[in-house]
């Protein structure tokens, strides 16, 4: 890999580390006033993607970057992937049977994650990969590589969960976050967007979170 290409690399993984410490930083914050409790955790983790995903959003406004998140042409495919996507979160049992921390707990999975996600991998750093690389299969490559290690920044959650094995199930958050990353990427190669990965990493989390 050239220096330039470590470069971007490196300032892609300042980035990802800066951002899982904001995560962890509001996390903790909000721990000081509420009960850290297995709900009340990913509600934290909600609320601080929630927060980071309007501050960058605002700060890539106005360093007029662009994300290329809608597709230049919103067509009937779309229309049909959009709604279908909608009602696979509406008519979910667990929101009927689960009560309303399973409706919340959708709603972190299925919508606030993909879309704080998807903006900064399929994003950002798609487009800040793809000013080094001149052929996009490598942006692709590289990005989901990075993907999976993003999980190694939600062991404090998985800490929480996990009384023995972390080790383990830390290795097994990576690998889903590869298989994630391989489809969400491929996807994000042929649609030019990622406004359908959003779609797409939401119906996954909605069956395979």
């Amino acid at each position: 890999m050239k220096t330039g290409h470590l470069k971007t690399v490196g300032g892609i993984l300042l980035l990802m580390v800066t951002l899982q410490a904001l995560l962890f930083g509001i996390q903790q914050l909000i721990f000081v006033f509420v009960e850290r409790t297995d709900f009340s955790d990913h509600m934290a983790m909600m609320a601080a993607m929630a927060l980071l995903t309007v501050a960058y959003t605002l700060i890539f406004r106005a360093q007029k970057v662009e994300l290329s998140v809608f597709p230049k042409k919103f067509g009937t495919g779309y229309i049909i992937a959009t709604t279908a996507a909608i009602l696979l979160l509406i008519v979910n049992p667990v929101n009927y049977f689960g009560g309303a921390e399973a409706i919340w707990m959708n709603i972190f999975a299925c919508i606030v994650t993909p879309i704080f996600e998807e903006l900064i991998f399929r994003g950002y750093i798609w487009k800040k990969l793809n000013t080094v690389f001149t052929k996009e299969w490598k942006t692709y490559l590289v990005s989901t590589v990075l993907f999976g290690l993003w999980h190694l920044g939600y062991i404090s959650s998985i800490a929480f969960r996990v009384e023995t094995g972390l080790a383990n199930a830390m290795m097994w958050k990576v690998i889903v976050g590869l298989c994630f990353g391989v489809v969400l990427g491929f996807v994000r190669l042929k649609t030019k967007n990622c406004y359908s990965t959003i779609l797409l990493h939401g119906v996954m989390n909605l069956f395979g979170r």
